[in-house]
């Protein structure tokens, strides 16, 4: 059996694919990717596995390239490849520094569809994909504008993706949960310098929603949509204009000015 390779592995999302691929589907090689080598040291011995560590920051050209070498050096069978990392900010524009603007394209956008490339050369047939999208995906989200939009170009990228990669054996799925009880919201900020949703919770837990996605990926799913508020809300962006839906989402969050 092939290797899962996942990004965004020391916290959260990734964290808790990696415990799930060992627990309920028997992966022993994983390929840990993410930020904080400390964080995905302690994963691979509470897991007991035999795990590569690729200390990397993906928002960099640095940090990617370092999953590139790794990828060229041994040449690994990935049986599941997993793009979990991921960054957003709430806000308006000039809320939001042009750096942190640039990370959240660097890394949702170009990162995820480069470490892609390079790791389909290396898919094992029947292999799954596992892109990370959003519930903010679908509609156009003022003071979240740019991590929605990120989110959406995922799941267009993804759908497109699964008909180009079909021919290989291989499936790709957008996985596209609600807010989901991790770090993200602490860094996504939600102090008072900031417009931002009035209300997050109550917040889904990480297990669930992994557990459902991994069960959507081995069916070959394009996308898996959590929970039925966000199934929900996946509807409703189908058939209300999005002018409609970007006033009810305005009509839920604080404006910062309101509060000087």
């Amino acid at each position: 059996m092939g290797i899962a390779l996942i990004t965004g592995a020391s916290s959260g999302i990734g964290r808790e694919f990696a415990r799930q691929l060992k627990r309920d589907y028997g992966i022993e090689g994983f390929w840990l990717v993410a930020r904080r080598a400390d964080r995905m040291e302690a994963l691979a011995k509470e897991l007991d596995i035999k795990a590569r560590i690729i200390p990397a920051d993906l928002c960099t050209d640095e940090g990617v390239n370092a999953v590139r070498t790794a990828l060229c050096e041994e040449k690994p069978a990935i049986r599941v490849l997993i793009n979990a990392a991921g960054f957003g900010r709430f806000g308006a524009h000039d809320q939001i520094s042009e750096e942190d603007t640039a990370r959240m394209i660097d890394l949702n956008c170009k990162a995820l569809v480069l470490i892609t490339h390079m790791a389909l050369p290396y898919m094992e047939r029947g292999g799954q994909i596992i892109e990370m999208g959003s519930g903010s995906c679908f509609t156009p989200l003022p003071n979240f504008n740019v991590y929605a939009a990120s989110k959406s170009f995922v799941l267009h990228y993804t759908k497109a993706l699964y008909y180009e990669v079909k021919k290989y054996g291989v499936s790709a799925t957008a996985f596209c949960p609600g807010f989901v009880h991790t770090e993200f919201l602490d860094a996504a900020g939600t102090d008072k310098a900031v417009n931002r949703p009035k209300k997050t919770k109550p917040l889904l837990r990480v297990e669930p929603v992994v557990r459902g996605c991994l069960r959507a990926a081995r069916k070959g799913k394009k996308m898996y949509v959590t929970n039925w508020y966000t199934k929900l809300q996946h509807m409703l962006f189908k058939i209300l204009p999005d002018g409609i839906l970007s006033r009810l989402w305005l009509g839920m969050q604080i404006n910062a000015e309101d509060e000087k």
